[in-house]
């Protein structure tokens, strides 16, 4: 089993906020957890406003079925509805080395 990083990067729509953004993480984040194989994910913004989520999954046919089942789910539908759809960019990475701080418990 490799641990598979899913990176996808994207700009809000025009008039889309912040805010709106953070209104859709509890649905997205919901959506994530019941997913087979999922382990974590992260969003964050770089300085020039694009945004990465970042999520891990055990194995890489895990985040492609958890990334099929999205597509027809309403955090999804939430998220894109915001999301400049020009903009997405994904990208699936199989971890080639990882460590975890062994002073910090998983959650």
């Amino acid at each position: 089993m490799t641990t598979t990083i899913e990176l996808v990067s994207y700009k809000l729509k025009d008039g889309a906020s912040k805010a709106d953004l953070a209104a859709t993480h509890e649905g997205v984040n919901a959506f994530l957890q019941q997913q087979p194989g999922f382990i974590y994910r992260s969003n964050s913004e770089d300085a020039n406003g694009l945004l990465y989520d970042i999520v891990y999954w055990q194995t890489l046919e895990q985040a492609q079925a958890a990334g099929e089942a999205f597509m027809n789910s309403e955090a999804c539908h939430a998220l894109m509805a915001i999301t400049d759809e020009t903009s997405v960019t994904m990208t699936h990475m199989p971890v080639t080395s990882e460590v975890m701080n062994p002073t910090i418990e998983a959650a």
